[in-house]
């Protein structure tokens, strides 16, 4: 087994696992009831681990945790329908709810 990966919210490690397991790519988090020592011990001890059962598939689950986490540079965008302004995050107008 071998880590690829560590975050401090369960949520996020929960989403990487369920995206590598889609792949094929076995895995298991650890550490995820840490969270409650928090404050106890050190920081980066506390944050949940997610581990590849094979170690030959983890650099396959590293370049695919690094594709989902790549943001992409998007500028803020004006909505055809309302010509509203929208932040990049968003796919849809926050006024009208019209696509990007």
């Amino acid at each position: 087994m071998k880590l690829v990966y560590s975050h401090p919210n369960p949520i996020v490690l929960c989403s990487m696992s369920s995206a590598l397991n889609e792949l094929g790519i076995e895995t298991e988090i650890r550490n995820d009831i840490l969270g409650g020592a928090t404050g106890e011990i050190a920081p980066g001890e506390t944050w949940v681990e997610l581990w590849v059962i094979r170690d030959d598939k983890a650099p396959g689950a590293s370049k695919r945790i690094n594709e989902i986490l790549k943001q992409p540079e998007r500028a803020e965008w004006i909505c055809n329908s309302c010509q509203e302004t929208n932040p990049p995050t968003f796919d849809f107008c926050w006024l009208c709810h019209e696509p990007c």
